[in-house]
């Protein structure tokens, strides 16, 4: 029994563990976001198999073979996740989250060199708020329609008016261009009345009565 008792924690302190932090994370969309892995082994490992899953029994998201002082640069795995190794951590950047991201990731490791052993994290659960990036895209297109309508009105203003101002020129152009009746017709002289005829001839025979005559050489 007492050598149970001491074989028991001899074997759990050379067993593999693998923690995660955080263990919950609020973002919002269009946000980055970093999950970490740590791994944990007492003994000397040269080989191991690390691998991102979302919720249990998903598909592999990201997935790489590490060795435990060879760290390796941020590679990307998919276009929007990248995987970095810094013994003894593990990186998940995932970029620009969206509302189909929501959900709980796992970090699952397979020790293959110096002998087999697996474990897996206690796992993410990831939250994403869309409300600000849906309000932000509803504003945008509000505003774009607003614009839009904006410069409809202001074309159809301008073209109004242009309309408006080649009326008045055409209008004032014929009027200028069309003379009055009075204009036109020739006017015509009427002669003078008869008894303007008589008074001026009489006026004319009495100024000659009372010139005087020339003398008779």
């Amino acid at each position: 029994m007492w050598g149970l008792r001491v074989l028991i924690p001899l074997l759990g302190a050379g067993a593999l563990q693998v923690s995660q932090d955080p263990d919950e994370l609020w973002v919002a969309a269009g946000d980055r976001v970093t999950l970490g892995c740590r791994v944990l082994e007492a003994d000397p490992w040269d080989l191991l198999w690390l691998e991102w899953v979302k919720d249990v029994g998903r598909r592999v998201l990201c997935a790489a073979r590490l060795r435990p002082t060879t760290p390796t640069p941020s590679a990307p795995c998919t276009p929007r996740l990248h995987l970095a190794w810094h013994p003894p951590r593990a990186t998940l950047s995932l970029l620009q989250a969206r509302g189909d991201d929501v959900g709980r990731y796992l970090c699952r490791v397979t020790l293959e060199i110096p002998r087999y052993a697996t474990a897996t994290g206690n796992g993410t659960r990831l939250s994403v708020d869309t409300a600000v990036a849906d309000g932000g895209h509803q504003a945008g297109l509000v505003w774009g329609l607003a614009g839009g309508l904006g410069g409809t009105a202001l074309l159809l203003g301008l073209a109004f008016l242009g309309h408006q101002r080649w009326c008045r020129n055409s209008d004032t152009a014929i009027y200028v261009n069309v003379l009055p009746p009075s204009a036109q017709a020739p006017k015509e002289v009427l002669p003078p009345p008869p008894e303007m005829e008589n008074s001026w001839y009489q006026e004319g025979l009495y100024h000659a009565r009372d010139l005087p005559s020339t003398p008779q050489p």
